[in-house]
């Protein structure tokens, strides 16, 4: 599989990839009944925003797997297709909170079609609750830059709307 990377900081410019502490994820988006899955954030350094449903790979699982069991135990569905993958790399330099971290945060995302409707999941590991939101009632700052870039994907076609 071949992905291109989005690299940037998440106040922009060039990013510095010397940061202190790394994560590696695994995520899904998608449309349901017009409104975009997103999980809202109960601890770590996106506390209280709106992310991605997904999660770090276990010991031995390949991406598609991680996927398919982060949105079983966050969103409770079963049956997950993937329409296409995009890599991401992003420095974020703030917490949610506005202190300061050196923090890489990089991995996945797949654009997904589902059969299953979600299930109204909390306090599953850091999720706060899953929400159905329609992004432009939403200010930005209240996404993950991981949500934002998979937000930006969709606005490019990069997917279609299951309504």
């Amino acid at each position: 599989m071949g992905f291109a990377t989005e690299v940037w900081r998440s106040g922009g410019g060039v990013a510095d990839l010397n940061c202190t502490r790394e994560h590696y994820g695994v995520y899904g988006i998608w449309w349901q009944s017009g409104l975009i899955v997103a999980i809202r954030k109960g601890r770590g350094p996106y506390l209280g925003m709106l992310d991605l449903p997904g999660g770090s790979p276990q010991t031995g699982e390949t991406d598609m797997e991680t996927l398919e069991r982060e949105l079983r135990e966050e969103c409770g569905l079963s049956n997950v297709a993937v329409s296409s993958w995009h890599a991401f790399d992003f420095q974020v330099e703030k917490s949610s909170s506005g202190e300061s971290i050196a923090f890489r945060h990089r991995g996945l995302i797949a654009l997904v079609t589902v059969q299953d409707e979600i299930r109204f999941i909390a306090g599953v590991e850091d999720v706060e609750g899953v929400e159905l939101i329609d992004p432009t009632k939403h200010a930005v700052e209240e996404f993950t830059p991981a949500f934002a870039y998979a937000l930006a994907l969709l606005d490019s076609g990069a997917d279609t709307r299951g309504y």
